[in-house]
């Protein structure tokens, strides 16, 4: 296997490569190029050295893409492709470890499953049977797809419905349902067994409150605010940056309010509630923990209709959500 050097982003996927392929059983002899200018000659005359293929990673001029060549010594092919960067980071070092070892399988499968005529068959040496069993699996494998999953986060959330009420204080639940998405290799190569990425976009539900903290006061006396609100909203995660996962979110949903009124003489004391539509666009990030969880960190824009408000002896005191905001830290666990 050669590499390019110095480029970071070819050196961590050859360590990544060299370790997919040791999983699997395979010695990996790793060295940088002396003949780059010359991909094809370098990556095929390695045959000479007795390994079933070379591989070759190199960064193009721009810097955008990385140009991969594999040369199968087996078939006596070589496969040249350009693979665009996607995202940064680990999760982009391995899928560009992975769509390289996609290539290697991928070359050699074509001459497993036709056959040659029986002067081809016998002027060619078999490949070893590690080789064959290897490049097998992708034919072999059914290519179902890992059944869907969810994501519960739990945490606490901080609404602000405006500067008349201020910030309250509660719990929040969110479900999300996430399609996965089939990887056809793993690390360890795990009989056939596949894993499961995370899809970039996701459906979920939100609940936030009892909400406390919230308080209005004026000269007919104060009141006391609770809040709760439900929302259903679409999130999409694009890209990654470093360990950090941005999101997005837009979505629609209920806001509820209470007040339990303390009046100064003479008025009296009222309690009431509102219920209002309301609409959410958010951002935030995700920390990946371990493969199952995360720390999500969120903050959304949210806006009531109709506007809810608070009033003593018949004047609007304060208004709440128009427009308001809700931050949140939550513990998610993905389940499948």
């Amino acid at each position: 296997m050669y590499g390019v050097a110095p480029d970071g982003v070819v050196q961590r996927a050859e360590m990544r490569l060299a370790a997919e392929l040791r999983a699997a059983g395979f010695q990996v002899d790793e060295r940088p190029s002396e003949d780059a200018p010359d991909a094809r000659r370098a990556v095929e005359q390695a045959a000479e050295d007795g390994g079933f293929a070379t591989v070759l990673l190199r960064s193009a001029p721009n810097g955008a893409f990385t140009d991969v060549w594999v040369a199968d010594h087996v078939t006596r092919k070589t496969v040249v492709r350009r693979i665009a960067a996607s995202g940064v980071g680990d999760p982009a070092d391995r899928a560009l470890a992975l769509r390289v070892v996609e290539l290697m399988r991928a070359s050699l499968v074509d001459g497993l499953v036709m056959d040659p005529s029986g002067d081809a068959r016998d002027a060619e040496p078999p490949p070893p049977p590690d080789v064959i069993a290897w490049a097998r699996e992708v034919v072999t494998r059914p290519l179902e797809r890992p059944p869907s999953g969810f994501d519960i986060g739990l945490g606490m959330a901080a609404p602000w419905g405006g500067p008349d009420l201020g910030v309250a204080v509660g719990p929040e639940l969110r479900v999300a349902w996430r399609p996965s998405e089939g990887e056809r290799y793993t690390a360890r190569q795990e009989g056939d067994r596949y894993t499961a990425r995370r899809s970039k976009w996701s459906v979920g539900l939100l609940a936030v409150g009892p909400a406390f903290g919230a308080r209005v006061a004026a000269k007919e006396g104060s009141a006391t605010v609770r809040q709760e609100l439900a929302l259903l909203e679409a999130a999409l995660e694009p890209w990654s940056w470093g360990p950090f996962v941005p999101q997005f979110a837009l979505g629609g949903g209920a806001y509820h309010i209470a007040t339990t009124g303390y009046a100064n003489p003479p008025y009296s004391s009222r309690s009431g509630d509102a219920w209002s539509a309301l609409l959410s666009a958010g951002v935030g990030a995700r920390l990946p923990l371990s493969p199952s969880a995360s720390l999500v960190l969120t903050a959304r824009e949210l806006l009531a209709l109709p506007r809810p408000v608070v009033a003593f002896a018949g004047q609007e005191v304060a208004a709440s959500m128009r427009p308001g905001t809700l931050m949140a830290l939550l513990l998610s666990v993905s389940l499948r």
